[in-house]
Formats: C-alpha cells, structure tokens, sequence
C-alpha cells in the first residue's frame, strides 16, 4: 500500500527536451521503483509530456503538465487545452502558480475557468494560492488566500460531474518562500491549513481535497514540515531536479 503522501516535482522550464528525456531516462528505473511505494507525479515543460507520458505509461509514475488554457477551443496561439493535456496522457496539472499569476497576469477567474475545463476531462488540478510577504507583513494573509479560492470553489460546488475519486489538489506555496530558503514555521502553516480545509469543506460537494505544502522543500526541512496537520503532500521544485535530493525527501518525507 502507497504511502499517503503525493509528491510533485514541478521541473518548470529548467530543462530542455533533450535534458528532460535523458533526465528521465537515467533514472527510468528509480522513479519507476519510487512510484511503486510512493504517489510520485512529474510535471515537465510542455513540449515534453508526450515522451514522458509514453515513457512512462507502464508505471505508477504520472504525469502532469505545468498549465492549461483558460479557453476549451479556437484561435489562442501558443495556448494548450484542458482537452489536449487529457489527451496526451497527463492526470494532473499545476494551476495558478505564483509565477503565472505574476509573470502572466492571469487573475482569480481565468484559474478557475482552467480548473473548470480540467476537471471536465478529469485531470486533477493542483491549484496553487499563496501571499506575498508584503501581504504577510500586513496580516493579510487569509484575506488573500479566500480571494485566491472563492472563484475556484464556486467553480467547483457548480460542477456535478465531477468524480468523488478525482483528486483535487490545493498546494499552499506563499510566494516569499519560494526558492529563498525562508520557511514558514509550523504553527503558521497549522493555522493555514486549517483555514484552507475549512474553507473547501463549506463547498456544497464533498470531494477528494488534497493538501499540498510548496516553498523551498528540501531534505533538510522535510522532516519538520511534514508536521504540518492535515497535510497531503508536497509540491516541489528545485529539489525535483535533483533525483537524490527528491528521493531523500520522499524518504524522510513518507517515514513515521
């Protein structure tokens, strides 16, 4: 029996297709052996889920991809659909990320519509929310995490298709800790987290919410962060490129 805990390895765009396939390749044989004892998903650039997907068709290995459009059809240049990342084999897709939000001005609605068509073609989302430290500094932290929600989870209460068993994955990465080292303490997260779980379970459909942590994951704080109550699992970024680093906190992060 898998161990509770999912683990996600956003390899954003630090790979090209070539580094990404021999990534992959020299160590097909570990992640396969991972996968077997862990839930392990791998979130390639675009141009890379194909192979991925076929190289790893026959494992417990899944795949997602790191975006979708907001759009179901038409004239979007350079966009990909919720149908197309269904299509070519992905089970999950990152959504929201900080960096999108920032780097591509993508709002509140235009996620939940990405999330909308994604759970239409039943690809768990992994929706990303997350403050900055501005926000933190003022205390506004909760107030920017239910705007971040809301949209999505009346997205979701309004959709009566969805599958109990599809996953749907909220990863709480603020946005000050990512790729800076500076954590948050565990009490903060707590108090977090069970602001996150009480806020979806006021939706009107029970479902499969899973609970993700991101921010500066690594060996060395996975043992302390994986005491965080209610906690599913880990987005991770960096350290998923390492396979060593992603073993070891897969290791700690899954051990008693």
């Amino acid at each position: 029996m898998k161990n509770q805990y999912i683990f996600v390895g956003n390899w954003k765009m630090q790979l090209n297709f070539d580094e990404t396939v021999q990534f992959a390749s020299e160590y097909y044989d570990d992640f396969v052996s991972l996968a077997d004892e862990h839930s392990i998903v791998l979130c390639p650039e675009a141009i890379s889920l194909y192979p991925m997907t076929q190289m790893f068709k026959a494992t417990n290995v899944e795949i997602g991809a790191q975006n979708c459009s907001e759009h179901v059809v038409g004239a979007f240049t350079g966009d990909i659909s919720a149908m197309s990342v269904h299509n070519v084999g992905c089970k999950y897709c990152i959504v929201g990320h900080s960096e999108r939000r920032q780097n591509n001005h993508e709002s509140d609605e235009k996620i939940a519509r990405k999330i909308e068509h994604l759970l239409d073609y039943k690809v768990s989302p992994i929706i990303c929310i997350g403050e900055t430290k501005k926000d933190l500094d003022a205390k506004k932290v909760f107030e920017v995490l239910k705007k971040q929600l809301t949209p999505v989870l009346e997205k979701i209460s309004q959709n009566s298709l969805i599958a109990d068993y599809l996953p749907i994955c909220i990863a709480y990465e603020p946005i000050w800790s990512i790729g800076t080292g500076d954590v948050p303490s565990v009490e903060h997260l707590d108090t977090v987290f069970a602001f996150i779980k009480d806020l979806v379970q006021k939706t009107s459909i029970k479902l499969n919410w899973r609970l993700l942590y991101g921010g500066s994951v690594n060996k060395e704080n996975i043992e302390e962060l994986k005491k965080i109550n209610g906690l599913n699992g880990f987005l991770i970024g960096n350290s998923s490129l390492d396979f060593q680093e992603f073993k070891k906190i897969v290791h700690l992060g899954s051990s008693k």
